[in-house]
């Protein structure tokens, strides 16, 4: 069984990352925050300093998908099979055991009910209090602060929507002490999206389009839009949209094109970490796909932090706060020796989606394909996303093959990949995992960057009014920036739509992202029914002396069509009279 003490191991770490976190505190940058002793509730906001503090606590408290430990999103979809003990991903999201009494706050806790309205909370009590000392304040930061904890309020309320459907709308710090209610009903779909709509739109008057120097990282008039065009997008798509109401999907693709309309966002080209070429660091192509590039990979590099393509983030900062995502996620034995828990096991369902470098998918008889040599001559981003049998990692040549260092684990006896498949994207190759844990990273978290922004927005114009000539440009520069010719013309709505979903499901691997695409779709049991099927793998056979690539068939996936909203917990609903009856169906 995968990771036997892995839950032990877990809790010992993160309970020395709180140790250290607390005992960090520089005051000339907003991602440290001062331990709770330092603050009361009368000293809070009598200074404008120390109301900077309180906004700073917030922005820390955003989720942390770095670090959960060896659990991410992408371990709930088809794309990411990492069968461990206890981990959700398998034990109750694809073996269709979730219930109210039996649900998960996620890796991190970042879907977390009760976590995300502690966020709000503490938003809200920023809102109220703010106000009643502005007059202290100065003038231009109270406004900017104001909008920015408007902006994380949304966010919060984002990350609840999209995952149980209409919220409680919460505005005030709640307290019985002036007789107030404290208990509110759920709000519906259509008007919790006009919340979030409104408190973005209230930011986004009076927003930065940028934040510089030790403001680096706050919410800006980009990120704002981005959250708000992200909700629209998901309630214009089949989930909750029943009708297919093509305002929807209109207003979604406006709020993204007014990202675009910046001007202040691009895709990250220029690289500032390592090369492809000779060395340990290098990707080493073969493939023979000919890129000369390795940007896409590099982005998520902490070297590369803020980069022109990020748009919302959370940052981390040293000597308390980063993340141990290299020995987490990484390829478990390299150079002889076991350096990471090999969190990232990335499924053939995901690498079979990744085109030949002409720009052809696999399943096309004129793409060039060979499953004998499964790997040559596929697109570039396969190369700088995934580490499979014969690339290279760290100097060492990865083997998955029968009898390799790495071999494939069909049984989970051990941590090597259940699919013959580690992850390179969002991983950083100079970092070895063993020395991770002593020496964190801090590579951000990204939330939001530009190439979604670009295919949410094709995604959207497509179903408002079919792949018009600004869907084509838009898909058309994400593909570019990794040597791939533009889409045909002439496509059908249906067949863009497929396209610009297998674009986004690429583009998009490994940013656990695929959890909210494959539910908002609708396609987890219904269409492609993605989460009813086994999680493939891909099994090498070097006997006879030339390797036999079979794909081999994995943990077979259970999943109910009511899991694509998560239950209320059940001590929630028990200790709010209003939700009584109102959990989402099936639970």
């Amino acid at each position: 069984m995968k990771f036997k003490h892995s839950k032990d191991i877990a809790k010992i770490f993160l309970l020395g990352l709180l140790v250290l976190s607390i005992g960090s505190c520089k005051k000339d940058n907003f991602l440290d925050v001062p331990g709770t002793s330092l603050l009361t509730s009368k000293t809070t906001f009598e200074t404008q300093a120390n109301a900077e503090l309180f906004v700073n606590d917030i922005y820390s408290r955003l989720p942390d998908g770095n670090n959960g430990t060896d659990r991410t999103l992408e371990g709930w979809t088809d794309n990411n099979n990492c069968t461990a003990v206890a981990h959700e991903g398998q034990a109750l999201i694809r073996s269709g055991a979730l219930s109210s009494g039996n649900t998960t706050n996620g890796p991190a806790d970042q879907l977390g009910w009760q976590r995300n309205y502690e966020n709000i909370r503490r938003c809200n009590v920023f809102l109220k209090e703010a106000e009643a000392n502005k007059s202290i304040y100065d003038a231009t930061w109270y406004v900017q602060r104001v909008a920015e904890v408007r902006v994380l309020r949304a966010f919060c309320y984002s990350i609840l929507f999209r995952n149980y459907g209409g919220l409680p709308l919460i505005t005030v710090p709640l307290t019985n002490l002036d007789g107030s209610d404290i208990f509110y009903a759920r709000a519906t779909a259509d008007e919790t999206v006009a919340f979030i709509e409104a408190d973005c739109d209230a930011a986004i008057a009076v927003l930065p389009t940028t934040q510089g120097g030790k403001d680096v990282g706050r919410i800006t008039k980009g990120a704002a839009l981005m959250i708000k065009g992200d909700v629209e997008l998901f309630a214009a798509s089949p989930l909750v949209n029943k009708t297919n109401d093509l305002a929807k999907w209109a207003k979604a693709a406006a709020t993204l094109k007014s990202v675009m309309d910046l001007n202040v966002y691009s895709l990250f080209k220029t690289s500032n970490g390592p090369h492809t070429g000779p060395g340990p660091l290098a990707i080493n192509s073969t493939t023979g796909s000919g890129t000369n590039s390795t940007a896409y990979r590099d982005q998520f590099l902490a070297i590369n932090n803020w980069n022109s393509e990020t748009i919302l983030a959370r940052g981390y900062a040293l000597p308390g706060k980063g993340h141990r995502r290299e020995g987490f996620m990484g390829p478990v034995k390299v150079n002889g020796g076991t350096q990471a828990w090999g969190g990232f096991s990335p499924t053939e369902n995901l690498v079979d989606d990744y085109e030949m470098d002409n720009g052809k998918p696999i399943t096309d008889p004129a793409s060039g394909y060979d499953p004998q040599h499964p790997y040559l001559h596929r697109e570039s981003r396969f190369e700088q996303s995934i580490v499979y049998d014969g690339s290279y990692w760290q100097g060492d040549i990865m083997k998955t093959r029968l009898g390799g260092d790495n071999e494939i684990d069909l049984g989970s006896k051990s941590d090597n990949s259940n699919t013959g498949y580690y992850a390179r994207k969002t991983l950083d190759e100079s970092i070895k995992g063993q020395a991770s844990f002593a020496a964190p990273n801090i590579s951000n978290y990204i939330f939001y960057r530009y190439a979604e922004t670009l295919l949410s927005y094709a995604e959207a114009q497509n179903e408002a009014v079919g792949p018009d000539a600004s869907v084509y440009e838009a898909v058309r520069l994400v593909r570019d920036r990794v040597l791939l010719p533009a889409l045909p013309v002439g496509l059908s709505q249906a067949a863009m739509r497929t396209d610009i979903r297998r674009e986004r499901r690429v583009e998009l691997a490994l940013e656990d992202r695929r959890w909210y695409d494959i539910r908002r779709w609708e396609i987890t049991t219904k269409g492609e029914a993605v989460l009813t099927k086994p999680m493939y793998g891909m099994l090498i056979d070097p006997s006879g002396g030339t390797l036999k690539y079979t794909i081999v068939a994995g943990f077979q996936n259970k999943y109910f069509d009511y899991q694509n909203w998560l239950p209320i917990p059940a001590d929630v609903i028990n200790a709010n009279p209003k939700l009584k009856g109102q959990n989402n169906p099936g639970y």
